[in-house]
């Protein structure tokens, strides 16, 4: 079921490049002759906000972040278990309470009726977008750490 939530929300992020894209070329292409999309950079950065909250999963499960492993490949398997387990609780803890907060923030967002400037699109649906990603990513995460602390290796 996460996979396929990772899957999913890859799919949402790839979407939101391309619309980006799109979006992005059609408003030069517009301003050249005095038509200028209304909003287009709101636009863009709201797609932007959603397309890094819906790649997070994905990207962690690839490996697609970038590690330095210098320290790392000296140490032996043992430590190197051990170090994964703490690091393990610290993302988990760190990304559900990011998920937790976010959706305080979205609440309050919500309810103060928290607008863009321009095209007026309620803040708090993309903080909810935002909140939704780094929960899927905290399940990731804590699929990792049960598999690593079960003796189940993916490497």
């Amino acid at each position: 079921m996460i996979n396929f939530l990772s899957g999913f929300m890859r799919a949402v992020s790839a979407v939101m490049l391309v619309a980006m894209m799109l979006i992005t070329c059609s408003d030069v292409a517009g301003n050249m002759f005095g038509f200028p999309i209304l909003g287009s950079e709101e636009i863009v950065s709201l797609m932007a906000a959603i397309l890094i909250a819906c790649v997070l999963p994905a990207a962690h499960q690839e490996r697609a972040h970038i590690g330095v492993d210098l320290l790392y490949m000296r140490f032996s398997p043992r430590v190197k278990r051990i170090n994964n387990l703490i690091l393990g609780v610290l993302k988990i803890g760190f990304f559900g309470l990011m998920s937790f907060e976010c959706v305080k923030y979205g609440l309050e967002l919500r309810r103060i009726g928290q607008v863009t400037a321009i095209l007026e699109i309620p803040n708090y649906l993309v903080i909810f977008v935002v909140a939704f990603g780094c929960m899927v990513l905290t399940l990731v995460l804590a699929a990792e750490f049960f598999n690593l602390l079960f003796g189940v290796t993916h490497e």
